[in-house]
């Protein structure tokens, strides 16, 4: 084992059922439809399955602020409508689930023509999208690249496409992807009297669908024109590129790039669903009956061009849909897959070593609390919402040494984005609580998906 700054890595050879044994004694944490949840409460637990898996029965019951981790300090605004969409798909085990699909338009056109890309260094924007960094598996000076890569950037070129698994038709048009197919209903919608099809549209979309709900909360994806799948299988390498460079990361982007970003938000992009056309929708504490949406096609504005796609009615929901209409790709992310990483930056700490000892040596109870812990505790609310904060990077900051400068504090002095729910980054802080010596914790989409049961899966 290297010795010098130690990675955590949730073990990837976990099972849905190895769940009660790597959170022992967690006596403040809780897993339910894919929600990693830490209370200020003891919760009580009820075991599925043969009492092997803890849940509980429902990710809002402990509050409807926007992070829903904390039962203290709620507030009166109810969870917005990409956090809702976000926490009720989550349980489908594809990805974490983009309110916003569509690249910003303000990033680079050769990014914006393809979208995510694995590689991809980014984060969760506030409003449901993939806000964009900088893409490791790039050169510096690639167009995607340019003023955006660490000073000490060094790509990871040892990826390539022979180690790419996926389908160009994981989905067919038309398809869609609910919260829960017992409680959301699709109805193909009649041709009016000569009316004729838009040009272009699946008939499998035909005039278009209705959707209705028996339950008072639910999240809806429609891919009307099919899509794909795409992952890296080479998930070691990306790891092992991720814990070197973490440190450095988080300085440029919260220093050179003055994102203030909390940590914990770096995502580090493996793999995604993408699309070229979409909608979405979300509701909560609605009505059942009164619950219902309509998306339809329409011609495009644009001679010759592809089909645009609307919610027509959208009662007791909020709705959103979108396409590629410049390039007309499959530009649209519409589940993310990646690494969520987070690094133990104390008050005061004067140097950080980015050489890693790797978890893959250590025993599974070198992960669990030491003896004289009486089980997982989780700080004050506020500690719990305070961000950990990397310095602002000096220009002879590098990966292997940088500094706070004297009398200067933690980063409190720019303003920070709120975090966005991500289930990774209860399992990474519980990771950095359980041993000092660990200063990055880094966990996979795929590792949390299997510790959701599947009884908690179809709860609504």
């Amino acid at each position: 084992m290297l010795m010098g700054t130690p990675v955590c890595f949730l073990p990837s050879i976990m099972t849905e059922t190895a769940a009660p044994q790597i959170f022992t004694g967690a006596s403040r944490f809780d897993i339910s439809n894919s929600v990693f949840i830490a209370t200020s409460n003891p919760t009580t637990v009820s075991n599925i399955a043969n009492e092997t898996r803890p849940t509980i029965s429902d990710p809002y019951i402990l509050s409807s602020s926007r992070s829903n981790i904390i039962e203290e300090e709620k507030d009166d605004n109810p969870p917005v409508e990409s956090e809702v969409y976000a926490r009720l798909l989550l349980p489908r085990k594809k990805g974490y689930p983009l309110w916003k699909p569509k690249p910003d338009e303000n990033l680079p056109e050769d990014y914006r023509r393809f979208g995510v890309r694995i590689g991809d260094v980014g984060f969760l924007g506030d409003g449901g999208g993939f806000e964009y960094l900088f893409n490791a598996c790039h050169p510096a000076d690639h167009p995607i690249n340019l003023h955006r890569v660490p000073r000490d950037f060094e790509p990871l070129l040892t990826i390539n496409d022979r180690n790419i698994s996926g389908s160009t038709q994981e989905y067919s048009p038309g398809d869609h992807v609910p919260s829960s197919f017992s409680h959301i209903f699709k109805y193909r919608i009649s041709y009016a009297s000569g009316e004729r099809p838009v040009p272009r549209v699946s008939s499998r979309v035909g005039a278009g669908f209705t959707f209705t709900s028996t339950a008072p909360k639910g999240a809806l994806l429609i891919i009307p024109e099919g899509g794909s799948k795409t992952d890296h299988q080479k998930l070691n390498e990306f790891r092992a590129y991720a814990a070197k460079h973490a440190q450095s990361w988080y300085a440029h982007v919260n220093g050179p790039m003055a994102r203030g970003v909390h940590n914990g938000a770096i995502y580090f992009v493996t793999g995604f669903d993408k699309t070229r056309a979409w909608g979405v929708a979300s509701f909560i504490d609605a009505k059942p009956s009164d619950v219902s949406l309509e998306f339809v096609p329409s011609q495009s504005a644009q001679r010759g061009g592809p089909p645009d796609y609307w919610f027509r009615t959208s009662h007791a929901a909020s709705s959103s849909s979108d396409a590629d209409d410049v390039f007309e790709n499959r530009s649209g992310c519409i589940f993310l897959r990646g690494f969520k990483i987070a690094i133990r930056i104390p008050p005061f700490k004067t140097e950080v070593g980015t050489t890693v000892s790797y978890i893959s040596n250590l025993e599974t109870e070198d992960l669990l609390p030491k003896p004289k812990s009486t089980g997982f505790y989780v700080p004050p609310p506020k500690w719990w919402l305070m961000p950990y904060l990397v310095p602002r990077a000096s220009p002879e900051s590098t990966s292997r040494n940088w500094q706070m400068t004297e009398g200067e504090s933690s980063g409190s002095d720019f303003p920070i984005r709120y975090p966005v729910y991500h289930p990774s980054d209860v399992i990474n802080q519980w990771i950095l609580s359980q041993d000092e010596k660990i200063d990055i914790a880094i966990t996979h989409d795929c590792e949390w998906a299997k510790l959701i049961s599947e009884a908690s899966k179809v709860q609504l």
